[in-house]
């Protein structure tokens, strides 16, 4: 497939290799840091806070950088601390928590330069109702492998310190050729056991790992849709991607954003990588938007980074691109045809705009 616009930053509630087992929300006693693992049946795993309230991340913010005033800090409250001293991490959580200092003076928590929030409608601990949030909110996931990426490169998997990813072309599935001073160059990326091995909140595309051969020990490297994973050793800080297209043989991971799923009322439909229906609307012409002002509040468009590749998964198959819109965001299209979300959709799955107004339907691959 020709090369593309990559959707937004969100994951995909699909199959994966591994299931993350459910679990509930910690109760308060057994929360002592500023940042635990805690969770729903819904999502499984998530950080929460001392007091046991879910944290979520911003699509819009920069490594180390808030981008939520305001309004929008009113309606998602940062996780701040009185001093910067004061922070602690659960030692099961993979990565690194930190601080910044916002524009007015207050200490804002991070993970992995990541800026935590709140999310004010939020009641109790193990409520995320912000989860996907105008698909620039989510949970945030003590993942080995999650979505991240920089301004240039659109989103990729990183590590679980935040780091970007690789695969090498000269690698068959399943397969790792990069041995001795490559592997120096090139580290890969290992868990412990298959079971350590935890993918970012719905995160679309298959994980495994393979066996490697490292000296006299049996190392299990992750992969990705097959495909080994690797880190390149000359990445310094979070969002490098410096590796890329290193010897015309290296290149980040891009992770699959729009893909299939099914029921058995509607078959097969398309979804984005957040795991939410993705819709069509009768009333547009080919590669024309007719849906604004409120229209596109209630449906907000699937809209995309101007320069951002993005994934098509298996059973896509018809052509995906993009248009401009009046506002100057660019919308994905399938077959020319425009792609939406539906504000009532409230979870992974739910496909409660079918037929409203015999107008939308959902996108068939």
């Amino acid at each position: 497939m020709n090369r593309k616009y990559f959707g937004s930053m969100v994951v995909a509630a699909l199959s994966l290799a591994l299931t993350v087992l459910p679990v509930v929300a910690q109760s308060e006693e057994s929360l002592p840091n500023t940042i635990n693992i805690g969770g729903n049946d819904a999502l499984g795993e998530f950080l929460v806070a001392e007091n046991g309230m879910t944290l979520y991340v911003f699509e819009r913010d920069g490594l180390g950088v808030s981008n939520c005033v305001e309004q929008c800090a009113t309606n998602w409250p940062a996780l701040t601390v009185e001093l910067a001293d004061d922070v602690t991490i659960d030692e099961a959580i993979p990565g690194e928590i930190g601080t910044i200092e916002r524009a007015d003076g207050a200490i804002q928590v991070t993970y992995n330069d990541q800026p935590l929030y709140f999310w004010s409608n939020d009641v109790e601990a193990g409520d995320a109702l912000g989860h996907n949030f105008r698909n620039v909110w989510s949970v945030v996931t003590p993942a080995t492998v999650y979505i991240r990426g920089n301004a240039d490169l659109g989103a990729f998997l990183v590590g679980e310190m935040g780091m970007t990813v690789y695969t090498f072309a000269n690698d068959e599935a399943g397969v790792s050729n990069c041995v001795d001073q490559c592997a120096t160059n090139w580290p890969p990326v290992i868990v412990e056991s298959e079971e350590a091995l935890i993918a970012g909140t719905n995160l679309a595309g298959e994980f495994g790992v393979i066996e490697r051969a490292d000296g006299d020990a049996t190392a299990l490297q992750v992969t990705y849709n097959g495909q080994p994973l690797y880190y390149w050793v000359n990445d310094a800080a979070r969002g490098d991607a410096t590796g890329n297209g290193v010897g015309d043989v290296w290149a980040i991971v891009v992770p699959e954003t729009v893909v299939t799923s099914s029921s058995d009322e509607l078959g097969d439909y398309l979804v984005a990588a957040n795991g939410y229906t993705l819709y069509t609307f009768t009333n547009d012409d080919a590669g024309v938007s007719n849906c604004v002002d409120q229209c596109a509040t209630n449906w907000p468009p699937f809209t995309v980074g101007a320069d951002e590749p993005f994934v098509a998964g298996a059973g896509v198959e018809g052509e995906l691109a993009t248009i401009e819109r009046a506002d100057g965001s660019f919308q994905v299209t399938y077959n020319d045809l425009p792609l939406y979300f539906w504000v009532n959709d409230t979870a992974p799955g739910e496909t409660t705009g079918q037929g409203v107004g015999d107008v939308w339907f959902v996108a068939a691959p």
